[in-house]
């Protein structure tokens, strides 16, 4: 929809005002001949307005009259109109025209630089280094080698894992995954114990060098020894020293929270809802489309459509604001939806503790009620995943 507007503005199109007692037959001898009506919208009974391209209006006579309606122009819009209304005044023409060239002129470069999902690389040495090899503020985005780019910066910071470098207008937006850390590793010639990184009930033991000193089903605490690396010969009570290698799959148990005020939940979208369009231009927002707010309480979504394709060559978005009615509900009503949006935050919470590599074998959801005002959502996650930590012995 948003191509077709943008077309007919570009050939130009009328604003056409039709009177007659015959609306309806008018409509659909428009549709059966081909013609486009858009934006109809109706006054009375006898009089409606509507939008018609200029070579759909060149065919209207015929119908006009075998209906008995009476056709007029009320407007003429589009960039045709326009450029005769410029037509006398070509210095402000020409400094459009400039205004289009400088845009495009300065949508090759990059003005800003958006780092996302850095939490232990500092920004500065990131945008430092994207600076290095030509991501930063002023730089010509033309001949940028981005795949390069991201290959060097995994290479040059070892606490990277994965880069993405996206040139969306004048932005250079940056995505990061960091590298996760890996356990201290005591090198295998080295003699070692297997100690608990935290505390669990043990599911399952594979030891394949030193001795158990905790079995299946055992409770263990952080740094509790598991598997020692000092073993004794029962025949011979010789005792040698020996790198301790064990896999050791442990219960454990994660916990998340969330709160929700009870006002979160009073209200739910009735369906209607009101679209507010803006052209952005950077230091510029032209109202697009607008229109008033019928509702008494609503909730709004924001969004930014790029106006051509992705923004590369010109950096103009499309602000969509969306405005939806909402009412209010009985506190009854709403309890168990509020429910749901807090066990749902809880639960995003607590991901973010649990390893990647851990299987989750069991949920339980508790809620509080605060004060009559809030709803308090507590997850406990149960998980398997190895616990097993190599820890250096120091042999006098």
């Amino acid at each position: 929809m948003l191509i077709l507007r943008l077309w007919n503005y570009i050939v130009g199109y009328l604003v056409i005002r039709v009177d007659g007692l015959s609306l309806e037959k008018f409509i659909n001898l428009t549709i059966s001949n081909g013609i486009f009506l858009w934006g109809i919208k109706r006054s009375g009974y006898t009089t409606m307005a509507a939008c018609i391209s200029i070579s759909g209006f060149k065919k209207l006579k015929g119908i006009a009259r075998k209906v008995r309606c009476r056709v007029r122009i009320v407007d003429k819009r589009g960039l045709p109109f326009l450029l005769v209304r410029l037509r006398h005044r070509k210095m402000l023409l020409m400094g459009l025209t400039a205004f289009l060239i400088i845009l495009y002129g300065l949508s090759s470069f990059i003005w800003t630089v958006d780092v996302e999902g850095n939490v232990k690389v500092p920004e500065n040495k990131l945008l430092n280094a994207l600076a290095k090899y030509g991501i930063r503020p002023g730089a010509f985005k033309k001949g940028l080698d981005i795949s390069a780019i991201e290959n060097r910066l995994v290479i040059d910071i070892p606490d990277i894992w994965w880069v993405s470098i996206q040139l969306k207008g004048t932005r250079a937006i940056v995505k990061v995954v960091e590298a996760a850390q890996p356990p201290p590793m005591v090198d295998k010639d080295t003699p070692c114990n297997i100690v608990a990184s935290k505390d669990g009930i043990i599911h399952k033991m594979v030891v394949l060098e030193g001795q158990p000193m905790v079995k299946e089903g055992d409770t263990v605490k952080k740094g509790q020894l598991l598997v020692s690396g000092v073993v004794e010969d029962p025949e011979t009570l010789a005792t040698r020293f020996v790198h301790a290698m064990a896999q050791v799959t442990a219960r454990t148990w994660y916990e998340g929270q969330a709160v929700c005020s009870l006002d979160e939940g009073l209200t739910r979208r009735t369906g209607r809802k009101v679209v507010h369009k803006f052209i952005d231009m950077g230091r510029w927002v032209v109202e697009y489309q607008k229109e008033g707010i019928p509702f008494e309480h609503y909730e709004v979504e924001e969004k930014k459509v790029p106006f051509f394709g992705e923004g590369r060559f010109f950096p103009v978005t499309m602000i969509v604001r969306e405005y939806y009615e909402v009412e209010k509900l009985p506190a009854s009503a709403s309890l168990q939806d509020l429910k749901e949006i807090a066990q749902k935050k809880a639960m995003e919470d607590v991901n973010k503790k649990i390893p990647s590599n851990a299987k989750v074998v069991d949920k339980q959801v508790k809620y509080d009620m605060i004060e009559g005002k809030e709803i308090k959502a507590t997850v406990y996650v149960e998980v398997l995943e190895d616990i097993a930590l190599e820890q250096k012995i120091t042999v006098e």
